[in-house]
């Protein structure tokens, strides 16, 4: 009932923007709410801690903020949107960072919230994002065996590294050289890093690099 009440939703407002309700033509997202997105800079985009790299195309503030809190909370269609615009982030890259023969994987959510959602929502970001590029996209190498508590419901940097502790599990036995993993939001950068440890503890040599729409500002 829940579903066929969203889609009727849908329907309403299939020409309004998921975060005004304007008029956004045949975009899920009107240009009003997009020009108020900040774009991050090139050196702001970066973000380096001890076994991953990441990069991250937008300020996870503002109209871009709720966005994304928008695809969490049903609006599936937006999953195409932000991958289209890490697609084209991703092309401004160096090519010595494009150039590798990535695995491409997205951060795992539990089964209980996929459940809960419908869908992960970076395995879609993830799914469409190697297909536009033609990368290979691995979905059941790293699994969530451990049900955490939403990240922006903790507020210092040790209880989130408690929360996202031990939460990953290589399900499959991983060869990549290279592997890419894809992400909604970075905050504090627990999450990433707990998946990178996880990765380095059967395959530490393995490069990881990070990719997420949008990064705050709280890394420490």
């Amino acid at each position: 009932m829940l579903e066929i009440f969203s889609r009727f939703i849908d329907l309403i407002f299939e020409n309004s923007c998921v975060i005004c309700n304007e008029s956004s033509g045949q975009n899920p997202i009107c240009k009003f709410c997009e020009n108020n997105f900040i774009i991050r800079s090139k050196a702001s985009s970066i973000k380096s801690f001890e076994k991953i790299t990441v990069y991250s195309w937008g300020l996870y503030d503002g109209r871009l903020r709720d966005g994304i809190i928008s695809l969490k909370a049903g609006k599936k269609k937006l999953a195409n949107y932000f991958s289209e615009k890490l697609v084209t982030f991703w092309k401004t890259l160096p090519e010595e960072i494009r150039n590798r023969n990535y695995l491409v994987m997205p951060i795992p959510s539990h089964k209980q919230r996929i459940k809960e959602r419908g869908y992960c929502q970076t395995t879609l970001i993830t799914s469409y994002f190697t297909e536009a590029l033609e990368l290979s996209f691995a979905n059941n190498f790293v699994s969530r065996k451990k049900q955490t508590q939403f990240m922006n419901s903790l507020s210092g940097i040790n209880e989130r590294r408690e929360n996202i502790n031990n939460a990953f599990e290589i399900a499959n036995p991983v060869n990549a050289k290279d592997i890419l993993v894809i992400d909604d939001i970075l905050t504090s950068g627990s999450t990433l890093c707990e998946f990178a440890r996880t990765i380095h503890k059967a395959h530490p040599h393995t490069n990881i690099l990070g990719l997420t729409v949008a990064a705050g500002d709280r890394y420490n």
